[in-house]
């Protein structure tokens, strides 16, 4: 009797240990979500996560410029990062009845709205608030972004090819040096190709996993709604292709809103390609990474040195060589490297009256959702809170 109360007892605690097993396994595995890719996506930040898998994709830190009036959208971004595994830090909107005269740099401010004075000086809280940190890379992004549930496999394909693009830019301005420009008549097609390079095609660049973009680069513009292509080189490619990306939408939905003009890109690649290159002129700044050394540089060029039209424009212009400073050859162009398609884009609401941007189709039909975005985490958030099954996709390919 005595050894068979032992085996039963002993099975009785091998039963409460599998159970425990269990029940603690349950509670910490990363729950199962029916969204496609979004498990995958969200497990890559869990502690201990290095690289674009952590919960800043890769850089030292994620800020956020937001009013602090707009609680809404620190709502609505806040729930959209907690489903993406991301970690959040904000910037504080700033209205211009609050910046004092003295404080602007030279330039023509008096002649801006007041919505672009306080967007500026954000911008530049935000630019200071990384130098004062003294980080290797930050991200920023305004508060109405929207992303894909597969924002880290993009970037990785991002990061690989990041790096290639000052030595491309080096190659292109040796040759151009040392030979003159071909006399050989092509067709925009034939000009992109020569212009292009598969990443593929390019030497692997190690980086260290703290760094995964490499730090050769001031600004990577990550989020935007327009991006002109460089100038073709068929001598020397300037542009990196990402192709067969499945995130991207087909052609003809490559443009920043219902009523522009396709991208031009969209014609001159196949479907679902992405670009990286050397930035020429860019439009919004949804978001966009600096590092430490460029981030010292925006805040000279745009918060002491001059301040004269919208942050958006005046660094578009001053990342394509076109600042009034860098025309009088007082000022280096910056190595300002940018992502077409985006992987940020703005999120609509359909012109219900809780957004700042009223952005109106040719209908006068107000935009809805995002432009570039598939699978999109701002449209799944009440399915995602509810916990229902299926994906809303934007932009889908046709069966």
């Amino acid at each position: 009797m005595p050894s068979l109360s032992r085996g039963r007892l002993c099975l009785a605690l091998a039963l409460c240990a599998v159970v425990l097993f269990l029940v603690v396994r349950s509670g910490h595995q990363v729950r199962s979500y029916p969204k496609p890719g979004f498990a995958k996506q969200y497990s890559l930040s869990g502690t201990g996560a290095v690289g674009i898998g952590n919960a800043t994709l890769g850089f030292e830190k994620i800020f956020v410029v937001n009013a602090p009036w707009r609680t809404d959208r620190r709502d609505s971004i806040s729930l959209a990062a907690s489903y993406s595994g991301m970690s959040l830090e904000w910037i504080d909107g700033v209205q211009a009845e609050d910046i004092r005269e003295k404080a602007y740099p030279p330039g023509n401010h008096r002649q801006l709205s007041d919505g672009l004075k306080g967007s500026w000086r954000a911008h530049m809280n935000a630019l200071r608030t990384i130098i004062e940190q003294n980080l290797s890379s930050a991200l920023i992004i305004e508060d109405d972004a929207d992303w894909d549930f597969r924002i880290r496999s993009q970037l990785s394909s991002i990061s690989h090819a990041v790096p290639h693009i000052p030595t491309l830019v080096s190659q292109k301005e040796l040759q151009a040096q040392q030979h003159p420009p071909s006399q050989e008549r092509l067709s925009q097609a034939d000009l992109a190709d020569r212009s292009t390079v598969p990443l593929s095609a390019l030497s692997s660049h190690k980086t260290p996993h703290h760094t995964p973009y490499d730090l050769t680069w001031d600004v990577l513009w990550l989020g935007h709604c327009g991006a002109t292509l460089p100038l073709p080189s068929s001598a020397s490619p300037n542009r990196i292709l990402i192709p067969n990306d499945r995130t991207i939408p087909l052609p003809k939905h490559l443009k920043f809103m219902r009523s522009a003009p396709l991208d031009a890109m969209a014609t001159l690649y196949p479907p679902h390609s992405r670009l990286v290159h050397r930035t020429n002129s860019t439009l919004c700044t949804i978001a966009y990474a600096v590092t430490q050394p460029g981030a010292r540089k925006l805040l000279y060029e745009f918060g002491i040195r001059d301040f004269s039209k919208g942050y958006d424009m005046a660094l578009s212009d001053y990342c394509s060589g076109k600042a009034r400073a860098q025309m009088e050859d007082e000022a280096p162009v910056p190595m300002c490297v940018v992502v077409q398609p985006p992987v940020f884009a703005h999120w609509f609401d359909g012109g219900n009256g809780r957004s700042d941007i009223s952005a109106v189709g040719a209908s006068g039909k107000p935009e809805e959702g995002s432009r570039y975005i598939r699978w999109s985490v701002r449209a799944n958030l009440e399915g995602l809170v509810k916990g229902e099954a299926g994906l809303v996709e934007q932009w889908r390919d046709e069966e």
